[in-house]
């Protein structure tokens, strides 16, 4: 009696393993696999993408995805990282897909990797790792791994050229403001309007729209004249005065420029700029 009482915990450990045997040739761990990227929307001041991953269940059961970490990392530096907010029901003899959003902003990029503004593409590198509740196994990781790249664009950027006479009289004067732009992306663009709001010593001197702007070409910077002309009795001869003395004067001029590109993604966007100088007028 002795012998048998001491086999059974011997035979309900033998049963268990051959019940989790059993188990085991019956379950299938699903698969993870990276399936696909899509970049959502492209502009001069971010780049948002979708990565896609598979998860394959064979199994005729359902099961539960409870979590899953990411990294994204750029020119092998962490720039987002996350975990899912809840678990997800993975569907059973199916394929299912999870999404992870990543966007990158260009102005936090350029603070961070100083470099890569010279660059018109990024590498980029995505960690992510599933974490599932087995049954009877428990939690299991399932790491995936994704390289690539991604466009850098840079926004065309405005700045002060002169502020020269073309005529003064006594009762009016005709100005040339020169503004240079510089398209510092690989690719031409091409603006439908200049539009700005100038004014001198916070007074409003002018606002308007300049069409028939040259195309800029990449890599260049080029020259946008704006036509000026006032006189005494909308700015006050004071101020006119003072300004045709050669004396110096806050200028600023805010605006936007509507532009084309052949950029796959961009189309049509509105590039916002603001100059300030402290400058006189030259002859």
């Amino acid at each position: 009696m002795k012998k048998i009482f001491c086999l059974c915990p011997v035979l309900a450990l033998l049963m268990l393993l051959n019940s989790c045997m059993s188990f085991r040739t019956i379950f299938q761990e699903p698969k993870v696999t990276f399936d696909s990227v899509k970049i959502l929307k492209i502009d001069f001041t971010s780049a948002s993408m979708i990565f896609r991953y598979k998860i394959d269940n064979p199994n005729s059961a359902s099961l539960e995805l409870a979590q899953f970490r990411y990294g994204f990392f750029i020119e092998n530096n962490e720039f987002i990282s996350g975990i899912s907010p809840a678990p997800v029901k993975i569907a059973k003899e199916a394929e299912s897909f999870v999404e992870i959003p990543v966007t990158v902003e260009y102005s936090k990029l350029f603070d961070i990797l100083h470099d890569i503004y010279a660059k018109d593409t990024a590498s980029y590198k995505i960690t992510a790792d599933f974490t599932f509740n087995l049954p009877v196994f428990g939690k299991a990781s399932f790491p995936v791994k994704h390289e690539g790249s991604f466009p850098v664009l840079k926004l065309p950027s405005v700045s002060f050229e002169s502020f020269k006479a073309v005529t003064i009289t006594p009762f009016s004067a005709l100005l040339e403001l020169s503004l240079k732009v510089t398209n510092k992306n690989s690719f031409a663009i091409s603006p439908d309007s200049f539009n700005f709001d100038l004014s001198v010593n916070k007074s409003q001197w002018m606002k308007g729209m300049l069409k028939n702007v040259s195309e800029m070409p990449p890599g260049k910077s080029s020259i946008v004249k704006i036509p000026v002309e006032i006189n005494p009795i909308k700015i006050g001869k004071e101020l006119f005065d003072y300004i045709f003395k050669g004396s110096p004067f806050d200028l600023l001029i805010d605006g936007n420029i509507a532009v084309r590109t052949s950029y796959p993604g961009i189309g049509n966007a509105d590039i916002p700029f603001r100059v300030e100088k402290k400058t006189s007028v030259s002859e």
